[in-house]
């Protein structure tokens, strides 16, 4: 008997994703036809697949095609630009350069091989999420279910091979890509990352150390990946460029501290004054002498003293993995403005400390006369935060950085009480009055080419 054939079929899509960015990230799949339609499916994602929201929103439309392959018209709605995009605009040149680049190209590749071999006719429909819509918030639901189940489902990828041997010249089959779309530096990017294994001993044993102390302080451990991605995308103007690039050297233990100089002279191995047998960068941060680590961290503890939440202990470790910390209420929301408060605290510090020891080490060649005055040293930690306030206040600006720009209710948030309080009177007079958090535009902006 044959089977029945649909005119047509509106198959809702959605993914979720719980602790996104963490080690214990579980990921899932909604597909929604319609109230108590035995055809809704909730789907857990597992490994190897990236435990992330456009996983499960590009699992479900592969799924939904699977589905659906007697309809003679199928729509699928999703609220996932991203992922209509995978399938219609961005299908065909990212087969040509044969995915290189592309996340999730098993998947990605497995929706082609479908929507090459369906009869079926494909429509896709923006829908807005979390708006009400019925079968938008359908799919959501089930997607959640989908993420908690306990175990991982198995997804049917077996036509994104066809796909990858469709998009294979013989020249360069071991590339994978059309050889009319490869360029030079797409062919160069491809070998690369054949050849790439994993991370150094040293940096792999570094991660883990830093994830160890994300985790201590907060209690989500966080993913390598979601570490490296806080430091080259730096969001909300938070991280500066300068700590990233920092904060990126030591996780690879680039700087020439201590045990580099074991072979080359005994002089540059010990950070004398402290007598210690071996200098390093936890030492630089949190027991050094000379680099102003104690008026440093005092002057942070203070500011944020403010916030009245507790100041956890800061370790290099922690440091380093600053850019995936977040803070948290005690109803468990994420407070924004005291995250990024907190980030610019430790960020600001740190640099600092670091730009201290260095130059006492350098310009000042080492000469305990000339080590920097507690004096010395806050004042140039308050000069630092009270320039980190009025760039904040500047990056508000909607017709200077249209969509990019900071929304202003987020930065009184983040400095709300620091920039009020008597005892941190010079950050409020150096950032023009307190107008800087209800909406001033007439004070000093900060230095910089057309600024």
């Amino acid at each position: 008997m044959n089977e029945q054939v649909s005119e047509q079929t509106e198959a809702y899509t959605d993914g979720s994703c719980h602790n996104n960015g963490t080690d214990s990230a579980q990921c899932g799949s909604g597909v929604w036809y319609g109230e108590r339609d035995e055809r809704n499916t909730a789907t857990r994602i597992g490994n190897p697949h990236p435990q992330t929201n456009n996983t499960g929103e590009l699992v479900a439309v592969l799924l939904a095609i699977q589905n659906n392959k007697n309809t003679k018209r199928l729509v699928i709605s999703s609220d996932s630009q991203y992922t209509i995009n995978a399938i219609t605009s961005r299908a065909r040149p990212w087969a040509d350069k044969g995915y290189e680049g592309v996340a999730n190209q098993d998947i990605v590749r497995a929706i082609a091989g479908e929507i090459l071999r369906t009869k079926t006719t494909l429509y896709t429909r923006k829908v807005k999420g979390h708006s009400g819509d019925l079968g938008n918030d359908g799919a959501d639901a089930l997607a959640n279910v989908g993420a908690m189940k306990p175990t991982a489902d198995t997804i049917d990828l077996s036509l994104g091979e066809e796909v990858r041997a469709l998009s294979l010249g013989e020249e360069v089959r071991a590339l994978g890509a059309r050889a009319n779309s490869l360029t030079q530096a797409s062919a160069y990017r491809m070998i690369r990352q054949k050849k790439k294994h994993g991370d150094r001993r040293r940096t792999a044993a570094q991660i883990e150390k830093t994830k160890a102390a994300v985790l201590g302080a907060t209690g989500v451990e966080p993913k390598k990946e979601a570490i490296w991605k806080s430091l080259r995308k730096r969001k909300k103007g938070t991280l500066t460029q300068k700590f990233s690039a920092f904060a990126w050297k030591s996780l690879h233990e680039g700087y020439k501290v201590g045990k580099y100089w074991r072979h080359i002279t005994e002089d540059r191995l010990r950070c004398q004054p402290c007598n210690a047998d071996v200098e390093s960068m936890n030492h630089i941060m949190h027991e050094c002498r000379v680099s102003g680590q104690e008026t440093v961290w005092r002057l942070a503890q203070e500011a944020w003293a403010h916030t009245g939440i507790q100041w956890p202990e800061v370790t290099f470790d922690l440091i380093l993995g600053i850019g995936t910390v977040e803070v948290k209420g005690s109803d468990g929301k994420i407070k924004d403005g005291r995250t990024r408060l907190f980030q610019i605290l430790i960020t600001e510090s740190a640099y600092l400390i670091w730009i201290l020891r260095c130059e006492w080490r350098i310009a000042r060649e080492q000469n305990t006369a000339q080590i920097h005055t507690a004096q010395e040293i806050e004042a140039r930690w308050r000069k630092a935060i009270t320039r980190r306030l009025r760039l904040d206040w500047a990056l508000t600006s909607k017709l200077s950085f249209g969509k990019r720009a900071l929304r202003a209710a987020e930065v009184k948030r983040t400095w709300n009480g620091l920039s009020d309080d008597d005892k941190f009177g010079s950050l409020r007079k150096n950032a023009a009055g307190e107008g800087v958090l209800v909406g001033s535009t007439t004070g000093r902006r900060p230095p910089g080419r057309n600024r």
